[in-house]
């Protein structure tokens, strides 16, 4: 069995919910354009539980803004490079981002931020439909 990676690795995280947040928009379309909003904030707690440079919690807010703005005129490209957009995660993939977000939650000093970083992790959860996931890959039970 493939080891995996034990420690969060933040530029890394906030990254994935970035692309997780590009989702959002571009599967809920404008009317569901506020579906990104525990993704955004969750950005801004990544950056801040971490101490990521301001340029890099800029970067990642920009784009999702631009894909805001592209989503609500209708017009041009994902601001997602090529082949990010609406990538699978397996199993792994989705434990990983879990673990990241509870790990980035007990770094946050506030209550508020914690909650809201532990219903990040529970909607990356359902989303990513992990319990489908465990349940597909679990065992089968067998008599002996």
């Amino acid at each position: 069995m493939a080891a995996m990676e034990r420690h969060t690795v933040p530029e890394r995280l906030i990254r994935q919910i970035t692309i997780e947040a590009i989702n959002a928009l571009e599967l809920g379309g404008a009317e569901k354009i506020g579906d990104a909003a525990p993704l955004e904030a969750g950005v801004d707690l990544i950056a801040k539980a971490w101490a990521l440079p301001g340029e890099t919690r800029q970067a990642n807010m920009d784009l999702i803004q631009t894909e805001k703005r592209r989503i609500l005129s209708g017009a041009g490209k994902t601001a997602l490079p090529g082949g990010e957009l609406l990538q699978p995660y397996d199993g792994r993939m989705i434990a990983a981002l879990i673990w990241g977000l509870f790990e980035t939650a007990v770094r946050l000093e506030e209550a508020q931020d914690r909650a809201a970083m532990y219903e990040l992790a529970l909607l990356m959860a359902e989303s990513l439909d992990l319990d489908s996931w465990i349940a597909e890959n679990l065992p089968a039970d067998t008599d002996e």
